[in-house]
């Protein structure tokens, strides 16, 4: 099982999914989101969400993405944008509708200036 989260909520609005769910839902989202995506964080989410998707065994919390500060609110609004696409055509719509809500909750506050992708932690 794959824990999936939002530290800033609490473990009460956590989302526990088997591994194959939680790697078919990461890689929906970025299947849907690479059509959208015009920025370089963008393609950046999407690769992340393609990498993550292939290694995922390990809980995965929604502060681990390489939010910036000033363009925060543009930026979730579009992996909202690509989880919601994404829900339309999948089986695992109603656990993908869940995860949007734990990405609609993570206040600004919560991005850490300066983070960036974590690609050794899904590389190993």
């Amino acid at each position: 099982m794959v824990v999936l989260s939002n530290h800033r909520v609490g473990p009460s609005s956590e989302l526990m999914v088997s591994v194959e769910v939680a790697s078919e839902m990461l890689a929906a989202i970025a299947t849907a989101a690479r059509p959208l995506a015009a920025s370089r964080w963008e393609a950046e989410l999407v690769r992340w969400l393609e990498q993550r998707a292939s290694r995922v065994g390990a809980a995965f919390d929604v502060g681990e993405i390489a939010w910036t500060p000033e363009h925060f609110e543009l930026q979730r609004e579009f992996l909202i944008r690509a989880a919601i696409v994404a829900a339309h055509s999948s089986e695992h719509a109603s656990a993908l509708r869940r995860w949007t809500k734990l990405v609609e909750a993570l206040p600004r506050e919560a991005v850490q200036v300066g983070r960036r992708w974590d690609w050794a932690e899904i590389s190993s």
